[in-house]
């Protein structure tokens, strides 16, 4: 998603009630549950979730677009 299209997006009250933070709360969840079973630090976990969200701010090469919207 570029910065316009990041810049013309914004979520519904209802998408961030309804989607959104359940998402995020079942994210943790299993987030915390995989430390547990590695014995490993959160630490270890955040650089997981950050190396996912590294793969979903990459930018597409040259004349592919990720969203519709651009």
């Amino acid at each position: 998603m570029t910065e316009e299209c990041q810049a013309r997006w914004e979520a519904t009250e209802e998408q961030i009630e309804t989607i959104i933070i359940p998402a995020m709360k079942n994210i943790a969840q299993q987030c915390a549950g995989y430390g547990e079973k590695l014995q490993c630090p959160p630490a270890f976990i955040a650089v997981m979730l950050r190396d996912i969200a590294d793969a979903f701010d990459e930018k597409p090469a040259e004349g592919e677009s990720s969203c519709g919207c651009c």
